[in-house]
């Protein structure tokens, strides 16, 4: 019966030490799991924080940038209004003024006529985070994004200007 009992007792110690006496591997498994997954997780959430970014500088500057236009004192300072209105707005959101094209448009003949609209539309290229230079020609790196802001001319407005259209960089 002693014979039995030290018996099972030696099964059962060797169950708990594991198959070949694995103690403590359950660590290093978790350890290399959760690289493996965390890794791309945190680049997802990288990666979708700039996207959104890109989503934010572009629908405020085009936004800013109709204001600033329609509320121009004088027609030939309304695209460099709404050029430096742009222009905050990305640097706001830690993009260049290079990362982004921008081209107004008046709905009406006559942009500055009474409730008359102006559209910017805006496009930011917002670059992907940690791309080698080596997959830079072989795979896309920048994800455009674009957003369109308008702007009405106050009612009684003084301007009779007519400028059509205008487009940057």
């Amino acid at each position: 019966m002693r014979r039995l009992r030290r018996s099972a007792a030696a099964l059962r110690s060797a169950a708990a030490r594991g198959p070949g006496g694995d103690a403590g591997s359950a660590s290093v498994e978790f350890i290399v799991l959760a690289l493996l997954l965390l890794v791309p997780v945190a680049y997802l959430v990288v990666t979708l924080a700039r996207l959104q970014a890109g989503a934010y500088a572009a629908a405020a500057g085009s936004r800013a940038a109709a204001r600033a236009y329609v509320t121009s004192a004088a027609a030939a300072a309304a695209p460099g209004r709404a050029e430096a209105a742009l222009d905050l707005a990305l640097t706001d959101q830690g993009f260049t003024p290079a990362d982004a094209t921008a081209t107004t448009s008046c709905e009406a003949a006559a942009c500055f006529a009474p409730d008359a609209a102006v559209v910017v539309t805006v496009r930011v290229d917002v670059p992907l985070p940690f791309v080698p230079p080596l997959l830079r020609s072989a795979v896309p790196t920048r994800v455009p994004v674009e957003a369109t802001g308008t702007a009405v001319v106050d009612r009684f407005s003084s301007l009779g200007a007519t400028t059509t259209t205008a487009a940057r960089r």
